[in-house]
């Protein structure tokens, strides 16, 4: 079986993309907060259309554990030692018992951020919320009414995405983005399920890539100014659709260029995610000592950009050695290493 190839694309530039936004830029800046709403619903669509009736719970949660539970615990236990050394640059002392437990707990709470918690390594929030909708799926495909349950609970987000948005009661990373991707993924889900969106014609792709992310910046540049807080909320959906498939349709005019390092990249998502913000940590620590501020930089984006390849480019070797050597880094056993996503 051969790798889907322009889902290499969506998912390596997704990674790139994600390492870009996490570099400390101004959130004045339309691109940024562009970026930054809308990145991380590619891997929800795609976590979503690539999901598969592996039959048993038991080979389900197979899956799980060694896909998303044991990458999640692994990347959390890479960064403590990061974290308390950062925590000793900042404070000039070691954490007492208290403030050395608090980003334990909010691991253990997935990312939660409270007066006793908060998150380790933050970016890791999207594995739990991914293992929740995995498992939500796997429990409506029991009954009758699969569809309808998930369609209500994909409206019932709605609802709570904008509650959570007015009262802010709940901080935790993983219920938000759960809240605000659900429908996503079940889109992905629906059209995985009934092999939609498989053709290729490249110059069609390339347009509608080119007509839907024009619609997209227009909708939301409204979305951002829109004073009607429930139509603010609203518009947020459909500009993450439109984004979502122009970058899908642009990978798809990508697809019969195969790069390596691309395929590699795709292969090692988990790699990237976990461990990209170490090495954001380190190199604003470098930039702080050479530039003589006491404050984390505010990158440009033509500083931000090659900085986030840099980072990719420096993860790399890792990923080659997941590939070869510890399958668990990216998320794989040995015997599912060369199958298709």
């Amino acid at each position: 079986m051969q790798r889907i190839n322009w889902i290499d694309w969506a998912k390596a530039l997704a990674a790139i993309t994600v390492v870009f936004c996490h570099l400390p830029q101004s959130q004045e800046w339309f691109y940024f907060r562009y970026l930054q709403a809308c990145v991380i619903t590619i891997f929800f669509f795609l976590s979503g259309y690539l999901k598969k009736d592996r039959g048993s719970e038991k080979e389900n949660w197979r899956k799980y554990w060694h896909g998303l539970i044991l990458p999640y615990i692994i990347y959390n236990v890479l960064f403590y030692p990061y974290w308390m050394i950062r925590f000793y640059l900042r404070n000039g002392a070691m954490p007492d018992l208290f403030a050395a437990m608090k980003p334990i707990i909010g691991a253990l709470l997935f990312e939660h951020s409270n007066d006793f918690a908060e998150p380790l390594n933050g970016p890791l929030w999207y594995l739990p919320a991914i293992l929740i909708m995995h498992v939500i799926i796997d429990q409506c495909r029991k009954t009758r009414y699969q569809h309808q349950i998930l369609i209500l609970l994909c409206i019932a987000s709605f609802f709570l995405y904008a509650a959570n948005k007015y009262w802010m009661f709940l901080p935790n990373l993983t219920p938000m983005g759960i809240f605000r991707r659900l429908p996503y993924y079940y889109l992905g889900y629906v059209m995985g399920q009934r092999e939609l969106f498989r053709s290729i014609h490249t110059l069609k792709n390339l347009s509608l890539s080119i007509i839907l992310f024009s619609l997209s910046v227009i909708l939301f540049s409204w979305h951002l100014y829109e004073k009607v807080f429930i139509l603010h909320i609203a518009l947020f959906y459909p500009v993450n659709f439109c984004f979502l498939f122009s970058v899908l349709y642009g990978c798809k005019a990508l697809n019969n260029i195969r790069i390596n390092f691309i395929v590699n990249l795709s292969i090692g998502t988990l790699v990237i995610i976990g461990m990209h913000w170490i090495l954001i940590g380190c190199i604003n620590q470098v930039v702080e000592r050479i530039s003589g501020i006491n404050d984390v930089p505010c990158y440009q984006w033509h500083e931000a950009l090659p900085i986030a390849f840099l980072i990719t480019s420096m993860l790399y070797p890792v990923i080659l050695f997941g590939l070869r050597r510890a399958p668990a880094l990216i998320g794989k056993t040995i015997s599912c290493q060369n199958n298709p996503h």
